[in-house]
């Protein structure tokens, strides 16, 4: 065949490539982005169970500081990269008895995505657990 009638198409794939790269990257950033922020979500959550867990085992006067330690040992040891954690503890009565909320927020870091654009994420979670009545209260 006559090469001046079909031309041929050689470099038309590593034009194709060098094109596409850049999406690539970015639809690959953004789904280590998507993964990152629900196992932060999750992992958040996880933190504040046990810190309501920890609360509700607790004395009144105690409540706060075993909150607090709880979570802050189980961020540490998820490996949540969580930036100035926040710890709320509130207590209600409820028909079954009285109840302990414990809330956690934080700022996930962004480290590795700055490419997209995106800042930190501020993400927060809360579990409430019922104060067992016959406790010790030492």
């Amino acid at each position: 065949m006559d090469e001046r009638i079909h031309p041929s198409n050689s470099g038309s794939a590593a034009l194709e490539l060098v094109l596409l790269t850049p999406v690539l990257v970015a639809l690959m950033l953004f789904i280590v982005f998507a993964g990152r922020a629900g196992e932060g979500m999750s992992e958040l959550r996880h933190a504040a169970d046990q810190g309501a867990r920890a609360a509700s085992q607790a004395s009144r006067t105690r409540m706060h500081q075993a909150a607090r330690a709880a979570v802050l040992v189980d961020l540490r040891t998820s490996g949540l990269s969580c930036v100035d954690p926040t710890v709320a503890v509130a207590t209600a009565m409820t028909p079954i008895g009285t109840s302990v909320t414990v809330t956690v927020a934080c700022r996930v870091s962004d480290a590795g995505l700055r490419i997209l654009r995106v800042g930190p994420r501020m993400m927060r979670a809360s579990s409430t657990e019922i104060i067992d009545r016959f406790r010790s209260e030492t």
